[in-house]
């Protein structure tokens, strides 16, 4: 699934993949507790992926645009049944300031939550932002 976004100075692509997942699903009110030990999905078969539904932009840095920087950061997440990002992790960066920016963007957004039978469910994705001057 593609998300794009553009701007003036370049073009953010999202592109959320499926990673590594967990099994079982309870169902109902829980506890803080629960929910930390709720499993973690990847999408496919009847686990539904996280939607996009709140957007930040992260900032190109003014080096990266002199220096003509381009490329991507891919970011590693789990969307909580809340629709958090959370356990942020790089898994292949473009450089330290764009790695930076772009994960303290991703914590900003806001997802649909995936789910499994209906119900909310985390989900492990990973993010790819794309940085290109325009």
């Amino acid at each position: 699934m593609y998300l794009l976004f553009g701007r003036r100075e370049f073009l953010v692509q999202v592109l959320l993949f499926s990673a590594v997942a967990g099994a079982g699903a309870a169902v109902g009110r829980q506890t803080r507790a629960d929910q930390e030990n709720d499993p973690v999905y990847q999408p496919g078969k009847d686990v539904k992926a996280p939607k996009l539904i709140h957007y930040v932009e992260p900032q190109f840095s003014p080096s990266s645009k002199e220096a003509f920087v381009e490329g991507a950061v891919k970011i590693s997440t789990v969307v909580t049944r809340e629709g958090l990002p959370t356990e942020l992790k790089v898994i292949s960066g473009l450089n330290a300031k764009e790695d930076e920016t772009a994960v303290e963007a991703l914590k900003q957004w806001r997802f649909q939550p995936g789910t499994k039978a209906g119900q909310p469910v985390k989900v492990r994705v990973t993010v790819e932002v794309d940085f290109h001057l325009l």
